[in-house]
């Protein structure tokens, strides 16, 4: 479907959209006196709060992915550190995929795809940064994340979901963002990594260049793998690039169910 959406846009420009017109005022105030100038850095200033310390890397507006595999593999090279369980699962799908059968992915039922197999989609991230809070739009499925910046813990209360709790902080140039209360129901990635309701994600934002994000992601689910490991994905700098409208219901036929048994509608 080629219909242009700017929801997403829409919201954070009506939020920020103050924000030019508050940094003309506060330049002139008396005595302010006269700045030197900034240099040029790759963001966009209707989705980055007033509020965001200079001192804060500006990874905020669109990125697109720069790369995407459907398989995420231990950035190392080594081979994914499997629990004897989790192999036989992921073989018997893979064998399961080969025979041409259907094959049961939470995602093609049009559930989120989750953390941490959002990370490295092959559909444009939105970034708007604020003091409290950093929010990732995603055009997959038009979700977003709540990246937590002022250090609330996860209620003791919470339920497990699909993109889970995030919380994040700076430590220099890179965001770190740990995300847990995660609950089951999805795949690492689209050959059929599988994971558990106990897996921790930490992922560290960082810009390799200018124009270049890069985000490294380590999985540690002492359910499903013997060991933590680490993932990779990268994001081009893209901020003339607009949001497709994403309805995975419109075009979805013959889902196959938990056991792979094909329904029909």
């Amino acid at each position: 479907m080629q219909v242009r959406i700017l929801t997403f846009r829409a919201m954070t420009a009506l939020v920020f959209a103050a924000g030019p017109c508050l940094q003309a005022i506060a330049a002139q105030a008396p005595g302010s006196g006269a700045q030197p100038p900034k240099p040029v850095v790759m963001g966009d200033p209707l989705r980055r709060d007033l509020g965001v310390p200079d001192s804060s890397p500006n990874i905020s507006g669109t990125w697109s992915p720069n790369t995407f595999f459907r398989v995420i593999s231990p950035v190392d090279g080594s081979a994914t550190p499997f629990l004897p369980w989790a192999r036989e699962f992921f073989l018997n799908r893979n064998a399961t995929e080969a025979r041409g059968e259907p094959l049961f992915d939470p995602n093609a039922n049009c559930l989120p795809s989750g953390v941490p197999r959002v990370i490295p989609t092959p559909y444009p991230l939105d970034i708007v940064q604020t003091p409290d809070a950093i929010y990732i739009g995603i055009e997959v499925m038009h979700s977003f994340r709540i990246i937590h910046m002022d250090g609330r813990p996860m209620p003791a209360d919470f339920k497990p979901t699909y993109l889970g709790y995030s919380a994040g902080r700076w430590e220099g140039d890179v965001l770190v963002v740990e995300t847990t209360g995660l609950n089951g129901y999805t795949q690492v990635d689209e050959e059929g990594r599988p994971k558990s309701s106990s897996m921790k994600v930490t992922e560290r934002y960082m810009k390799r260049a200018p124009d270049l994000l890069e985000i490294t992601y380590t999985l540690d689910d002492p359910r499903t793998y013997s060991r933590p490991w680490t993932a990779r994905a990268q994001y081009r700098w893209a901020p003339a690039l607009r949001f497709s409208e994403y309805v995975c219901e419109e075009n979805n036929r013959n889902k196959p169910d938990a056991s792979g048994k094909l329904r029909t509608r």
